[in-house]
């Protein structure tokens, strides 16, 4: 082997096994830490037997690096009756395409649905859109209320 090929045949394996290195230490994908504020995209339908169909929504809160949601603050509005959110501030997050909100719960004319709910999102930082498809939450308090709720809602997810 020549010398000149001996030199590239080392450049090219060391350089090979540079890349291989810096492909292994590369760290996963971080979300840019700080406020958030995620709007309803279309409407958010809670179903207790009568569907609401509620055409405004809010929700505003942190995001940490991993992805880790706090929500401190829900609105909802354009639902033909008064639907309150309890419980906050709740947590959350946004995890390898996996969207998740703890402790979501809602109240609306005596009846107080709450639990967890997930969904599903694309994307490694904001902005994104969460969709929640038909998440079952139970009742938590009120008289003559169905046993549970179904929620259908997507949100967009912005740096505030």
């Amino acid at each position: 082997m020549s010398r000149t090929t001996k030199l590239a045949t080392i450049a090219s394996t060391a350089a090979a096994a540079a890349l291989a290195i810096g492909v292994t230490a590369t760290p996963a994908m971080a979300w840019t830490a700080g406020d958030f504020t995620a709007t309803l995209n279309g409407n958010m339908t809670i179903d207790a037997g009568i569907a609401a169909e509620c055409t405004d929504s809010t929700l505003t809160g942190t995001i940490d690096a991993n992805g880790n949601l706090t929500i401190t603050d829900a609105s909802v509005s354009g639902c033909g009756v008064t639907v309150t959110p309890q419980g906050l501030p709740w947590d959350g997050s946004l995890n390898n395409g996996v969207a998740s909100i703890n402790g979501f719960s809602m109240s609306a004319i005596g009846c107080t649905y709450g639990g967890d709910i997930s969904g599903s999102f694309t994307g490694t930082d904001l902005p994104v859109t969460a969709t929640f498809t038909e998440q079952t939450v139970g009742k938590t308090s009120g008289w003559f209320c169905p046993g549970s709720a179904t929620v259908t809602a997507a949100y967009d997810f912005n740096p505030a």
